[in-house]
Formats: structure tokens, C-alpha cells, sequence
């Protein structure tokens, strides 16, 4: 284990509550770790009294599993490329074992096409290796461990939906900010879809409060199934739902559309029922280039929204 400056720690966290952290780092290579020790101990200068700043080390993914499960980490530092686990594996083996943990991973140089799926299964950022600065280091923990701090924030009541367990406006709007940050350092592209449900208050009227209720929540399950869990979900309001789905391009939307009207198609076809479920959906795609707010965003997908197709289940 290393220990560095609190000094160096409040400097990465910037505006974070705590003022010290505790990184694993998960690397095989010993010359890669020790490089990552340096870029480390570049950021700042020590202020006498402060917190601590501790760095822990494993050369496996074993090892990292079972460091995590001993307690006490704030952050993972990921390679991909381990003894015992490659690609993605290391990956999903991690977050499926410690949901709650934040990880950048660690990629190498070139590969367009692994940042992407790491952040689709879960992680929160990522850095090439051999172009790691201090600066970068220090700017990718600070927002990792941002995100996941916002993350467990959203679990709270105040930002999330009672009824669907989903995120509501003010959670979704929260936590849409860094996503679009990201997507703009990675020169990457999202899609932002409006799902509403029309008949709401048709059905309301035909079956009651509780139906009502029952409906929303089974739209919620549809769309956790119809987008991947790394994509941002929300009910905004009444039968109004929203989904940012990062890395996602204008060629996939009708994809994704057939895919919610496929399911409409199954829950209708399921119970014999006073209603018919309906819903309209629209989509507003965007390259991270173009900075729109979210709102605005939100608004250009309301506008565009329309009854979906029958889907299959691409992408």
C-alpha cells in the first residue's frame, strides 16, 4: 500500500464531502502500476494535518474481489487485461459482485470499441493507458467518484419515483449532466426517447386507480427490459417516462422502437383486460458535440413522439 497527501485527496475530489479516499488498483503489471504511482503522486502538494490518501494494489481479479469484500474501498482502478480475466470479464464479474462500487477501468491505446462497452456494463470512466496524465487521473476520479456519489444520492425519495422505483424529473435531470459530460470528453453520441401513455386517464376511468397504478409500473418493467442497465430511466411525470441511452446512435432508433412495440404488443396479448395499452414514443438523437440541454433535449423527443412500430430485439 502507498499513502498519499489528503491534500492530494481533496484536490481530486474537489467539492466531495470526504476528504480522503481509498483506490484499489488492479494491475498484473508491475511497471504499469508503478507508473500509476507516479502519475498519482504528481497531482498535488501535502497540507500537514490532512487525511491520509491510501493506495491499495492487487495483481488479480481474485485478489480484488476479495480486497473489496473486506470493506473500505472508494473507488477501483481496472485493468482489463489480468491473469485471470480478460475483456470484460473482469468487469462484470466485479460489478456483479459489488454493485455499488465505482471503477474506472483501464484501456489500451487505440481500442475504440472497449470504452464503450465498458461504460455500457457499468463503469463509470475510463483511461488509455500510455496516455494517463496526473491531470487526467486526478479529473477521472473526481468525476467517478461524483457519479457514483450522485448515484446513491438518486436512491433517496426525494429523486426518486415512488411508484415505478424509477428516477423522476429532478433525479433524471440530476444525473443526466454528467452522462452528456462524459459522452462529450469521449466524442460520443446518445439518444434522449420520450415514452408516454396517452390513455391514462381512459383507463383510469375504466378500471380504476389502482389499474392506473399498475399500468405505470408495468411500463417501468417494459422499458428496464426494453434498455440496458446502463442507460438513465425515468418517469417524469403522470404516464410521461424519459430515457437517456448512452453510446447510442440515430441508426439504432428504430430498433429500439420495434423493440417497445413488440412488448406492447406481448402485455396486450397476455391478460384479457377493459383496455388496450398504448404508448407513443419519440426520440431525440445528439452528438455530444452539439451540448443541448437536457430539457431541450427532452423537449424536440416530446414533439417527436408517435405510436412505435412492432420491433424485434436488436441491439
Amino acid at each position: 500500500m502507498a499513502r498519499f497527501s489528503g491534500t492530494l485527496a481533496r484536490r481530486i475530489l474537489g467539492p466531495l464531502d470526504s476528504a480522503s479516499a481509498r483506490l484499489l488498483l488492479v494491475e498484473d503489471n508491475p511497471r504499469h502500476a508503478q507508473l500509476f504511482r507516479e502519475a498519482l503522486g504528481e497531482v498535488g502538494v501535502a497540507i500537514a494535518g490532512a487525511p491520509p490518501f491510501e493506495l491499495f494494489h492487487a495483481e488479480t481479479l481474485a485478489a480484488a474481489l476479495e480486497r473489496l469484500a473486506a470493506g473500505g474501498i472508494d473507488l477501483v482502478l481496472l485493468d482489463l487485461t489480468l491473469p485471470d480475466g480478460r475483456g470484460l470479464d473482469p468487469l462484470i464479474q466485479l460489478r456483479a459482485r459489488f454493485p455499488d462500487e465505482p471503477v474506472v477501468v483501464f484501456t489500451t491505446a487505440g481500442d475504440d470499441l472497449l470504452p464503450g462497452q465498458a461504460l455500457q456494463s457499468g463503469a463509470q470512466d475510463y483511461l488509455a493507458k500510455g496516455r494517463i496524465t496526473s491531470e487526467m487521473l486526478a479529473r477521472t476520479i473526481r468525476h467517478a467518484l461524483e457519479v457514483n456519489r450522485l448515484q446513491g444520492a438518486l436512491r433517496s425519495l426525494s429523486l426518486l419515483d415512488g411508484l415505478t422505483g424509477l428516477y423522476n424529473r429532478r433525479g433524471f435531470v440530476t444525473l443526466a449532466e454528467p452522462h452528456l459530460k462524459l459522452a462529450q470528453r469521449a466524442k460520443g453520441r446518445f439518444l434522449v426517447f420520450s415514452i408516454d401513455v396517452p390513455d391514462l386517464a381512459t383507463i383510469n376511468q375504466q378500471a380504476g386507480l389502482d389499474e392506473e397504478d399498475r399500468v405505470l409500473r408495468d411500463v417501468a418493467e417494459m422499458l428496464r427490459t426494453c434498455f440496458r442497465d446502463s442507460d438513465l430511466l425515468a418517469r417524469l411525470e403522470g404516464g410521461t417516462f424519459a430515457v437517456l441511452a448512452a453510446d447510442a446512435g440515430a441508426d439504432t432508433t428504430s430498433l429500439i422502437t420495434g423493440r417497445i412495440g413488440r412488448h406492447v404488443v406481448q402485455y396486450n396479448g397476455m391478460t384479457l383486460r377493459a383496455y388496450t395499452l398504448a404508448l407513443t414514443v419519440g426520440c431525440a438523437p445528439a452528438d455530444a458535440a452539439e451540448g443541448a440541454p437536457i430539457e431541450n433535449l427532452l423537449q424536440r423527443a416530446a414533439e417527436a413522439r408517435r405510436p412505435p412500430p412492432q420491433g424485434d430485439a436488436g441491439r
